[in-house]
């Protein structure tokens, strides 16, 4: 259906694609994290993500027929890419605010240009060294304490977030390759059954799982129902095929939405407050992103998809 769309419209569709899957997943953070207070984030995972997954097979069971070992071999990366980052940031989210959480994460987007220059051996532009710096300082600001008393320190819940924000950076990057020879369907798929998989094992692992009264209640049941079908069967899809479809530059303004939403959704739902210190770390973060995205020369965009 987005093909169609995207030959008729161009690549408007994946304007509205990415612009859709931030907002989702802005209100996905406040939601996970409500959740959190019942159920363990890993487990959280295991029942959203089996759901996605189910509902993927269904829906596109023509592209998993036609699938070959080759575009399994795709999907495996960007899954266990995803399910890790996946795993990581969840665990984090538990420990800090939605808002403070989203923005740090969001850091992948300053990470990717790097990525792609170790893969394709292709140096970035100059405004991309001066988006990292920016960047960096902004994830400081927001991550590391006692910054300006000397006394700094790095609480676990930032620690992960940043890490799963390395993970998102190579999945997008995956995804940006792959995307050109397997369908989005297929790879949206099959990378909901490897971080279903990776979700299982750090739940055995790390936690207990949950017993069946606490999943009868009647908000958490609709708090799951956002979370598998908007919070992550539609924007993961939303998200595959807007990397597709969108340039660069609309991706860049784009993607510090899901941050700016998931702060205000805190704010809103779980009347949470961002500290001075992290509303200027985050300036910086969405600065960082938007410098390094936007082409402020070139009149043609290049698309992140090919």
């Amino acid at each position: 259906m987005f093909e169609r769309l995207a030959e008729k419209y161009g690549n408007i569709v994946g304007v509205i694609c990415l612009v859709i899957a931030a907002l989702l997943w802005g209100g996905e953070f406040v939601v996970a994290k409500d959740v959190f207070g019942v159920i363990p984030p890993n487990w959280t995972n295991v029942i959203r993500i089996f759901f996605a997954t189910l509902i993927s097979i269904v829906l596109w069971r023509k592209q998993f027929k036609e699938a070959t070992l080759r575009d399994w071999k795709r999907g495996a990366v960007c899954g266990i890419l995803f399910g890790l980052a996946y795993a990581l940031q969840s665990i984090g989210l538990d420990m800090i605010d939605a808002g403070l959480s989203a923005f740090i994460s969001s850091a992948y987007i300053i990470m990717v240009p790097f990525m792609v220059w170790f893969v394709s051996k292709i140096r970035p532009s100059a405004k991309v060294f001066i988006s990292a710096v920016v960047g960096i300082a902004g994830v400081c600001i927001m991550s590391v304490s006692g910054l300006f008393s000397g006394q700094i320190s790095i609480g676990p819940g930032e620690l992960l977030s940043i890490i799963s924000a390395i993970g998102y950076g190579g999945a997008m990057v995956a995804l940006d390759i792959y995307t050109e020879k397997t369908s989005a369907e297929f790879l949206t798929g099959s990378q909901f059954i490897f971080t279903l998989i990776i979700a299982l094992i750090f739940a055995i692992i790390l936690e207990q799982p949950p017993q069946m009264a606490e999943l009868m209640d009647g908000v958490l049941m609709a708090e799951f129902l956002y979370l598998i079908i908007l919070g992550t069967f539609m924007t993961q899809l939303r998200f595959t095929f807007g990397i597709k479809y969108a340039t660069a530059s609309q991706a860049g303004v784009i993607f510090p939405l899901e941050s700016v939403s998931a702060a205000f959704f805190g704010w809103l739902f779980l009347h949470e407050q961002l500290q001075t210190v992290h509303i200027i770390g985050a300036v910086l973060l969405i600065a960082a992103i938007v410098i390094s995205s936007v082409e402020f020369k070139k009149k043609d965009d290049v698309q992140i998809g090919g």
